[in-house]
């Protein structure tokens, strides 16, 4: 399966009903969720000009890294099978006795994975060419994606909005995303908050890597994003029972399925900024970023 231009077709920006606690603001979602049946979210965004790319000059080998669940990697997984590219993962921790589906369906599609420890993981994340890990033939995409291609991949993203909101609420894992919305944004010439909600416990140097990401696009850092760390519960992939009930509250809410370690989050970020009096009569937009399959 080769994916053609365009890639991936443009997401629909869903209404939803305001929440009794701001009945006064206007909400909508952007439903990247509904990209495609694997390649869903910002995981398509990231990818796009990495799979125009790769329609010209395919790689012959691919490689890159994250945890066992990780919904990048499941991802790119499926792209390189449907290339018949072979793919090398490697995965953060010991292998574990009984794979769970991410893992499963990476398997099923051929990938090659690799578990390493902590501190290989670590080397791997600052300097992947010196660890002698990844195959020389393989092209290297970093953890999450996280790369000039991706980020200029979410800029284009930010063109298919039609409508100035006030406020653009979306979660951060890596921060790509929400870094190439914010400077859509600005390229767009509009004035709107981008709100990240940070979902990793202790990841306030996230910042640092994302102004090396921003340096390395050959731009300046976006006055308009804002980083909240206040929302990341115990952590990433630690999920306390409250996170749990929100996520049910807000999927019976708007009758749209969002996921624990991402989404909630961030509509918990939106829920509390309404009961801070910051959303009253203000135009939101809630980024859906996929990962639904991490659900399973």
């Amino acid at each position: 399966m080769i994916f053609e231009p365009p890639l991936f077709h443009h997401s629909k920006l869903q209404e939803l009903l305001s929440p009794e606690w701001e009945e006064s603001v206007r909400l909508w979602v952007k439903r990247d969720d509904l990209i495609h049946p694997v390649i869903s979210g910002n995981k398509a965004r990231k990818l796009s000009l990495e799979l125009s790319q790769w329609n010209i000059e395919q790689p012959s080998h691919v490689a890159s890294m994250g945890g066992n669940r990780s919904n990048f990697l499941h991802a790119l997984s499926f792209v390189c099978f449907s290339y018949s590219i072979p793919f090398t993962a490697f995965i953060r921790g010991h292998e574990p006795q009984d794979y769970g589906p991410t893992l499963t369906d990476m398997v099923s599609w051929n990938t090659n994975l690799q578990f390493i420890n902590k501190a290989a993981f670590r080397n791997l994340r600052e300097e992947p060419g010196a660890t002698g890990l990844v195959p020389e033939d393989a092209i290297w995409i970093p953890e999450g994606g996280s790369s000039v291609s991706a980020l200029e991949g979410v800029i284009q993203s930010v063109f298919e909005l039609d409508k100035e909101p006030d406020y653009i609420f979306v979660p951060v894992g890596t921060g790509c995303t929400a870094l190439g919305i914010a400077l859509g944004i600005l390229e767009k010439q509009w004035k709107s908050k981008v709100i990240g909600v940070v979902v990793l416990k202790g990841a306030e140097d996230i910042e640092s890597s994302l102004l090396s990401l921003v340096k390395e696009s050959g731009r300046d850092w976006p006055g308009n994003l804002v980083l909240e760390h206040r929302f990341c519960d115990k952590g990433f992939g630690k999920l306390s029972r409250d996170v749990i009930n929100d996520l049910s509250y807000f999927e019976s809410l708007w009758s749209v399925k969002f996921e624990p370690v991402y989404s909630a989050k961030m509509c918990n970020a939106f829920r509390a900024y309404c009961r801070e009096g910051l959303m009253a009569n203000k135009q939101v937009i809630l980024w859906h970023t996929g990962g639904l399959q991490g659900n399973r």
